[in-house]
């Protein structure tokens, strides 16, 4: 009776397992799932693969069925690390296309620990802690199954030599198809932390009583392990999962700390003081093509207050000071608050409209500069219609046609060209005519 339950149990969880793996490959294919998702998909799937196999040897009285298994998590593996290497959507990578040798000085580093110092010195900053971690300890921990699987399915690689051999041979070899799929880049560093992860892992499965509990739990052999041993792998576990969820931890202080300086530089908290008394006085800031003016408003006695603590005029804000803010949003500000403004053309300027598909995607250059004027280009698009005011600043006297290109590039990669031509002349004065052909 019970070797019949072991096998009822075994093939139920080998059905679960397999469901779980169905459920796995419809949902990577049919979406986009995060690289912790998939080790979560299939970690499950090898947990009821292992006690599935592990009951089945019960009934059995074979320890093949764990051997078997031991493959089948080989296989996974792989899987796992060509999906995450070649294939992930979420790193951008498309292992299917061909990039062939195109621009290969900027997809390749041979240049030792380049790479790793970038990310290391990158700690304290606003990259991601999954970007940092991804990059460093991700590379270390991508080939560290290899020295878990290689001596246990493969006699030959007990011998160190034969080991590092193989497992450089298959990174190499994973460079190479990711630089000629575009996939990724070959850099020398993911080769020295993926050889660093493997060897290290390597070695700490060769202490015998780390070897013997590993073949006790997969191969189902009878060694005998003393209760010292046991906690000093558990002890070694725990310090190392802690030592890691510290690193973590620490790093998101870092950038939490780095995100709260971001923000009250990039999204600083804005206020106004003001004399409500209506003045003559009323530019407050002028660019390139436009004069700013209150409505009303004394611009010397209008001072804006960023965080509650720093002054300044508008234009100390937007030319002078270290916050990253433009006179767009001011103004939405100002629209906010209620405070009067106009906004007057230095130049003359004039209005182009274009038709196009919202499936074509655009580009259109924001300066077109000349020798005797340059035309400035502000997007004032709206809906399906492209509406662009053209602002002419003269330089000096002379005729001369200006071409104006729109690019259009439909879903299917296929480009086309508008151009509109400007006919400009600049008399002595600087004053400007125009005629739009």
């Amino acid at each position: 009776m019970g070797k019949k339950v072991n096998l009822f149990s075994s093939v139920f969880l080998y059905v679960i397992a397999s469901l779980v793996l169905i459920f796995y490959f419809i949902v990577g294919l049919n979406s986009q799932i995060t690289e912790i998702a998939r080790v979560v998909f299939l970690g499950i799937s090898a947990l009821f693969l292992y006690f599935g196999g592990f009951l089945l040897s019960k009934y059995l009285d074979s320890k093949k069925p764990l051997k078997i298994n031991l493959y089948i998590f080989f296989i996974l593996y792989l899987i796992l690390l060509i999906t995450l290497t070649l294939f992930d959507s979420l790193w951008l990578r498309n292992g299917f296309s061909f990039a062939g040798f195109n621009n290969i000085s900027e997809r390749v580093n041979l240049i030792p620990f380049k790479t790793i110092m970038m990310f290391i010195s990158q700690f304290d900053s606003m990259y991601s802690t999954s970007q940092i971690m991804f990059n460093l300890f991700g590379n270390v921990l991508a080939f560290m199954p290899m020295a878990f699987f290689l001596p246990l399915l493969f006699k030959r690689q007990n011998k160190f030599k034969w080991f590092l051999l193989t497992v450089t041979l298959i990174i190499l070899g994973t460079e190479f198809l990711q630089l000629i799929t575009g996939s990724g880049r070959c850099d020398i560093d993911d080769l020295i932390l993926n050889l660093t992860g493997s060897v290290l892992l390597y070695f700490l499965l060769k202490i015998k009583s780390v070897n013997n509990l590993i073949r006790n739990i997969f191969l189902l052999e009878e060694n005998k392990i003393s209760k010292k041993s046991y906690i000093k792998i558990i002890l070694f576990i725990i310090g190392v999962i802690a030592l890691f969820m510290g690193i973590i931890v620490y790093r998101n202080s870092l950038y939490n700390k780095n995100y709260e300086e971001y923000n009250k530089i990039n999204n600083p908290d804005i206020t106004f003081e003001y004399d409500k008394k209506c003045t003559n006085n009323n530019l407050f800031y002028e660019d390139d093509i436009y004069q700013y003016y209150f409505k009303c408003l004394d611009s010397s006695k209008f001072k804006v207050i960023v965080n509650g603590k720093d002054e300044f005029s508008v234009k100390d804000l937007l030319d002078n000071s270290k916050y990253n803010y433009d006179i767009d949003r001011l103004l939405d500000n100002f629209d906010y608050s209620d405070i009067g403004y106009e906004i007057k053309h230095k130049y003359i300027y004039f209005d182009i409209e274009l038709e196009n598909n919202l499936s074509n995607s655009y580009y259109v250059t924001n300066v077109v500069d000349g020798n005797i004027a340059s035309l400035y280009l502000v997007d004032k698009t709206d809906g399906n219609k492209l509406k662009y005011e053209v602002n002419i600043i003269p330089k000096k006297s002379g005729k001369e046609v200006f071409n104006i290109d729109f690019e259009f590039t439909s879903p299917k990669g296929k480009v086309k060209m508008v151009t509109k031509k400007v006919s400009v002349t600049v008399d002595d004065d600087l004053k400007v005519t125009y005629s739009l052909d």
